[in-house]
């Protein structure tokens, strides 16, 4: 029995003591991740079948930049002003009640609320986007908010959280596995939205199919508090809001500063500006691609409930091939360098980018030779653009998200708090945008172009962003080994050895 107990204990990625502790935490991703991800097919399913696929490079860039600066900016003045156990109950109840007002509210009455602007954009055509965003508010407001909840919530709210409890050491084995349970969320997401807009196809539509979405979120919240009350009386406060970090290292007065001041403080850090880098660049080879196999997608599907069950479909094959991904992760991570990891987005990516942009492109004699498929050149299209975002997003949790993650820990405690909060928001914001304004420069000035008709320049700025992406993965690199050897030595037991302890009793 000890032989077999030494034996499991060795090739298990979730140590005895660590199992409490690592149930709230996956309870949460689950329903955090649901979240996002049911939220991510109805804000497309909203925009693109209501306003059209080229409207997503306008908001993201007049839209969710903006808001994403400002949410940023607010999030840095609450951190001052609440502990973190407090402001992670804000930031999701803050969220989760403005999806229920849309989903209850603002959507049904969308014909009463919106403002018509038609005649100015037949007199200024070249405003013509910008006053449909406008235009369209409540739906733009839904769009972004779905977008800040993945900034927000999941990139910095949850992992704030994670970072605090969980070592280097600890995050090679937990996060892969964490991520490999939070791919239930995503999976329930496909699921329940290919039953809620099968059981409202014939009565309501999607306006009905909204309402099942947003009690459905509301539920996730509930959740999201009490899994996150419990972690919290689990491992204490202090250890959560960032007080008893190092067992070994003197404690420092908490400093407050100001908008300005924290803004020059994270990016003075060379070090917090190549994990922005990562995520831009990861942010904007996504979104090129979305962009274009989007636009595929709102051809294919021209009603908002059959785009959101596509959608559907798209998680369910995402959260299968993210839960074998996450597997070979918890694996590979706790055997390989952070390098080499970290590579394998960007790897996947890029391949599979490729591969979708030469299809659109020489689409046309393609298809002539593939005619044995049965599908025509638009679905064949579709197939493949699905394909690339099931395959990256899957990399994305069992690679990415864990190796960045792995990236704030060796840092101090302002630079994990604040530092992650630049990196992540605006970071990711602009990663985001980057892709947008590439895509809306392009619309607004070349009159009568589609996504489809710009991927060949498109394709281009793809593979300038993968080039900068490999590089950025070697540069951080050095500097990872260099943060994790002296936190190692000024932090021996770390975060995991409480963490345990703080469990076991």
């Amino acid at each position: 029995m000890g032989f077999m107990g030494a034996l499991l204990d060795r090739i298990s990625l979730v140590r005895p003591g660590e199992w409490p502790k690592f149930i709230l935490m996956s309870m949460m991703m689950m329903c955090i991740l649901y979240v996002y991800s049911i939220v991510r097919a109805s804000k497309d399913a909203v925009v693109i079948s209501m306003m059209g696929a080229e409207l997503l490079s306008t908001i993201k860039l007049w839209g969710v930049l903006p808001s994403a600066i400002i949410f940023m900016l607010c999030y840095t003045k609450l951190a001052d002003v609440f502990e973190r156990t407090e402001l992670t109950h804000i930031m999701v109840w803050f969220f989760v009640a403005f999806f229920l007002l849309f989903g209850l509210f603002l959507f049904p009455h969308a014909n009463s609320i919106h403002i018509d602007f038609s005649e100015s954009i037949q007199s200024m055509p070249y405003l013509k986007y910008g006053l449909i965003m406008v235009g369209n508010w409540s739906y733009t407001l839904f769009y972004i908010m779905a977008e800040l909840w993945g900034s927000a919530v999941v990139s910095l709210v949850f992992w704030q959280i994670a970072n605090q409890v969980t070592s280097v050491d600890a995050a090679k084995r937990l996060y892969p596995m964490m991520g490999f349970m939070g791919q239930i969320g995503l999976f329930a997401s496909g699921v329940l939205m290919k039953v809620f807009t099968t059981l409202t196809a014939e009565s309501g539509g999607w306006q009905t199919s909204l309402v099942y979405i947003s009690v459905s979120i509301a539920v996730s919240g509930v959740i999201i508090s009490i899994c996150f009350k419990k972690l919290v009386a689990l491992v204490g406060r202090d250890l959560i809001n960032g007080k008893a970090s190092m067992d070994n290292k003197p404690k420092k007065a908490r400093v407050k500063m100001g908008f300005k001041d924290s803004l020059v403080y994270v990016f003075s850090s060379k070090y917090i500006c190549q994990i922005a880098l990562l995520i831009i660049c990861y942010g904007v080879s996504i979104n090129l691609v979305e962009g274009v196999w989007k636009k595929c997608a709102s051809i294919l599907y021209t009603d908002p409930n059959d785009l959101a069950s596509f959608m559907g479909d798209v998680q369910i094959y995402t959260s299968a091939f993210a839960f074998a991904a996450m597997i070979l992760g918890g694996y590979l991570l706790s055997i390989m360098s952070w390098r080499l990891a970290a590579m394998f987005t960007p790897i996947v990516i890029g391949i599979t980018g490729i591969l979708f942009f030469l299809f659109v492109l020489y689409r046309d004699s393609i298809t002539e030779y593939a005619g044995f498929l049965g599908m025509g050149a638009l679905m064949i299209a579709g197939v493949l653009g699905a394909a690339q975002n099931i395959l990256s997003k899957s990399t994305k949790y069992a690679f990415f998200d864990p190796t960045k993650e792995m990236a704030f820990i060796p840092l101090d405690e302002e630079l994990k708090g604040k530092g992650k909060a630049a990196a992540d928001i605006i970071g990711g914001r602009l990663g985001k945008s980057g892709g947008a304004v590439i895509q809306f420069m392009m619309l607004q000035f070349i009159i009568g172009s589609s996504l489809i008709s710009i991927a060949p320049y498109i394709f281009v700025i793809f593979l300038a962003v993968m080039v900068l992406w490999f590089y950025a993965v070697s540069d951080l690199s050095k500097d990872f080994e260099i943060k994790k050897a002296e936190y190692d030595i000024i932090n021996p037991a770390g975060v995991e050895a409480r963490g345990n302890k703080a469990a076991a009793s």
